[in-house]
C-alpha cells in the first residue's frame, strides 16, 4: 500500500477589498482538500462599510483581521491609497517565505498588482496558489502554480472550460504517466494525490467535487473503466 504524504501546511491571506466575502466557503474547502491552514490573515481597511459583511466570516473561519487605516480616501477619493493594504500583505507574505514555516501561500484577490508577489514565491521554491474572480487577468493567473477561478459550480460555461483547458488536461496525462500501471491505467485516487503533491490542487480548483467528475466530463481525452467491483475508477488517456 502507497504511503499517503503528510499534509501540506498553507498560509492563506485574503485581500478584502478585492475578492468577495461570499467566496470564502469556495476558498477553504479547495484549501482544506490540500492541507492545513495554520496562518489565515484577511486585509482591509475595517471602518468601511463595504467591509462589514466580512465580519462574520471572519470569526467563522478564525481568520485574522488586519486593520490598515488609509485616511478619508473611501469619502473622498474613491479608492486612492489602497495601496496600504497591498504593501503590508506583500510584508506579509516575504516574511512567511523567510520563517520557511509552510509548504504553500495562497492568494486570495483579483488584482493583478500581487502577479510580482506569485512569481517571487514561486523563485523561493514554494508553491504559489490563487485565487480571484472571473474578471482575473490572464498574466495575472499565469503567475501561480495554480490559480482558483472563483464561479459557481456545474454550470455549462465550467464545462466548456474544462473540454479547452489544454494546461489541465496536459496535467492529467503527465499524473497519469507517473502513476499508471504497465496497462497504461491509473487510479483516480492515486492520480489525485500525484497532483495534490505536485501541484497544489484538488478538483475544486476546476469547480468539482471530485476528479473523476472532471475524467467523466473530459471523455474525449480520457477513457474511464472500473475494476470488477466497480469501487474503485481507473483512466487511461486516448491516443488519437
Amino acid at each position: 500500500m502507497k504511503q499517503l504524504d503528510k499534509e501540506k501546511k498553507i498560509a492563506l491571506f485574503i485581500d478584502c477589498e478585492n475578492i468577495a466575502y461570499n467566496w470564502i466557503d469556495n476558498i477553504f474547502e479547495s484549501l482544506l482538500d490540500i492541507g492545513d491552514i495554520c496562518i489565515k490573515k484577511a486585509y482591509g481597511d475595517w471602518r468601511n462599510s463595504a467591509l462589514k459583511s466580512w465580519d462574520k466570516e471572519l470569526i467563522r473561519y478564525s481568520i485574522q483581521p488586519v486593520h490598515i487605516i488609509t485616511g478619508n480616501h473611501y469619502r473622498k477619493n474613491k479608492g486612492e491609497g489602497k495601496n496600504s493594504s497591498d504593501i503590508q500583505l506583500v510584508i506579509d507574505v516575504m516574511n512567511c517565505l523567510y520563517d520557511g514555516i509552510v509548504d504553500c501561500i495562497a492568494i486570495a484577490s483579483s488584482d493583478s498588482d500581487f502577479a510580482p508577489l506569485a512569481q517571487e514565491i514561486r523563485s523561493r521554491g514554494m508553491q504559489a496558489i490563487g485565487f480571484g474572480e472571473i474578471k482575473s487577468r490572464q498574466e495575472y493567473k499565469s503567475a501561480f502554480t495554480s490559480f482558483e477561478i472563483l464561479r459557481k459550480q456545474d454550470t455549462k460555461d465550467n464545462i466548456e472550460n474544462l473540454e479547452n483547458n489544454k494546461e489541465l488536461i496536459r496535467m492529467l496525462k503527465k499524473a497519469i504517466d507517473e502513476t499508471s500501471n504497465q496497462t497504461g491505467l491509473s487510479l483516480v485516487a492515486d492520480i489525485g494525490i500525484w497532483i495534490k503533491k505536485n501541484y497544489s490542487q484538488s478538483a475544486r480548483t476546476y469547480g468539482k467535487k471530485t476528479w473523476g467528475e472532471i475524467f467523466r466530463e473530459l471523455k474525449k481525452d480520457f477513457s474511464v473503466h472500473h475494476d470488477k467491483s466497480k469501487s474503485a475508477m481507473m483512466v487511461e488517456y486516448n491516443y488519437w
